[in-house]
């Protein structure tokens, strides 16, 4: 580690107080999307709001789970399955059901209405895994989430719902997370990159439910950017080994424009730097091995081609994709011919 602890810069300041002022006054339903490319800091975001807006304390009953933190994993054959995520979930919040078959006897049995009893005290939820059904296995986290008191939803790598089969669109994934926020009265947030917001805007009802923070990066173009970025720089230098110490003072512009404005770039950069010190029998840092790890310029297009694509679709400057064209399902008359496929009679 580089830096050790946070790194609490002025845009990370700011992009906190917006997920606190949502968690206290967004109206429980709500769907917050935290979008920036990747290395802005959304995990980041993600394990300082773990630790500092729903941790428990010794008076919280130990039967309650005030947040879920799940991973919008790509399950099946790389794409987003939703059977599995309900499946995380359930696990998250303690899924008794899978492990033991039945709840009678248990902590959460005591927490349960009747009516949540009867739907999840049967023996077969032992078997969940294989033969329970996506909408089933959706019951019984609600049931299971009201009785544990589940507050908010933290779903990371959320861009992955994008990921769908063909018969499956993504703003489906969206809406079912809209629904379920409803029933439960909590609220979600989607960590991603800005392919995330491929299912954002995708209609007006979910606009009134949808919140965005963007975590934009330092741009080069704002002064008051460019000073707060040199001076996080300035941090870096304390704990990096430079022949030179005024190495990254005199080539803080470089950094800034070889990283975007980035600073899980920034960190990448040193880190990638250190290793080539280290594989030259050095633990001091040349500025050449600065300019050795550096992005090629092939990688640098890449990189700003999904930023700048990113941040014109933030401010409404972009659509969405085209569509990809579906492919033609043949004949849908089995056992019927096409009269218009091969010739015949005299024409053959």
């Amino acid at each position: 580690m580089l830096l050790s602890g946070t790194l609490e810069h002025a845009h990370f300041l700011a992009w906190s107080r917006q997920a606190q002022a949502c968690i206290t006054h967004a109206s429980k339903g709500t769907l917050i999307f935290v979008v920036g490319p990747s290395g802005a800091g959304k995990s980041t975001l993600r394990g300082h709001l773990e630790k500092t807006s729903y941790r428990t304390d010794d008076h919280s009953s130990k039967n309650q789970i005030p947040l879920i933190s799940v991973l919008a994993a790509n399950a099946e054959s790389g794409y987003f399955s939703s059977k599995d995520f309900y499946s995380r979930l359930l696990d998250q919040a303690g899924d008794p059901f899978r492990r033991i078959g039945t709840i009678v006897g248990t902590q959460q049995e005591k927490m349960m209405t009747p009516e949540q009893l009867a739907f999840l005290g049967e023996e077969f939820w032992s078997s969940i895994r294989v033969s329970m059904t996506e909408t089933r296995i959706r019951r019984a986290f609600e049931h299971l989430a009201k009785a544990v008191s589940v507050q908010a939803i933290f779903v990371d790598e959320a861009q992955s719902m994008c990921l769908t089969h063909v018969n499956r669109s993504p703003s489906d994934h969206l809406e079912s997370l809209k629904i379920l926020a409803e029933r439960l009265g909590i609220i979600i947030f989607l960590f991603g990159t800005y392919d995330l917001l491929e299912i954002w805007n995708h209609s007006a009802q979910l606009n009134r439910r949808c919140r965005i923070i963007h975590l934009r990066r330092y741009d080069d173009a704002i002064k008051d950017d460019r000073d707060a970025f040199f001076a996080v720089l300035r941090m870096y230098s304390k704990s990096l080994k430079f022949e030179e110490p005024r190495t990254l003072d005199r080539h803080a512009k470089d950094i800034l424009a070889w990283t975007l404005g980035v600073f899980g770039e920034v960190h990448g950069l040193f880190e990638r730097a250190k290793l080539c010190a280290l594989s030259q029998g050095r633990d001091v840092l040349h500025w050449r091995d600065m300019e050795a790890a550096r992005y090629t310029p092939v990688q640098m297009q890449r990189l700003k081609h999904e930023i700048d694509a990113g941040e014109a679709r933030i401010r409404g400057e972009l659509t969405k994709g085209p569509s990809a064209v579906q492919r033609s399902q043949g004949n849908k008359r089995p056992g019927r011919r096409n009269p218009d496929r091969d010739p015949c009679g005299l024409e053959s």
